[in-house]
């Protein structure tokens, strides 16, 4: 039984029915935000297990937000992954450069989604 806590940051409401469907049918708990600045409050107050992080967003990036997220002190341990429509291997390089653990490029499969968020977990637990 799962009770790992995910934070999904996307601003896109059918990837969020997709990743939140796929992530409970495995008992993970999934608090969604559409956007990185409340994604950093959410992180900072929730403590989620890992965060799935949209970059193309409003307000402030995936980017960025991962950035802030890393300096932030109640939040730098939380493993993120990135989830990007541009999947050229220099998107995946600035991922891994701004603090990511991993990168999902869009669209991605369900099967895809649940094999890197219990491989981080396990590597974090």
């Amino acid at each position: 039984m799962n009770n790992n806590k995910i934070l999904l940051v996307e601003d896109e409401p059918d990837i969020i029915r997709l990743v939140k469907f796929t992530l409970e049918q495995r008992n993970f708990e999934v608090v969604a935000t559409s956007n990185g600045l409340a994604a950093i409050e959410i992180a900072s107050t929730e403590k989620p297990d890992l965060i799935l992080l949209d970059v193309m967003m409003p307000v402030i990036n995936g980017y960025e937000t991962c950035v802030r997220l890393k300096k932030n002190e109640k939040t730098k341990s939380i493993p993120v992954i990135i989830l990007s429509a541009k999947a050229q291997k220099k998107e995946v390089d600035r991922a891994l450069r701004v603090g990511a653990a991993d990168f999902i490029a869009k669209p991605f499969s369900p099967r895809e989604l649940r094999e890197k968020i219990e491989k981080i977990l396990s590597i974090k637990n």
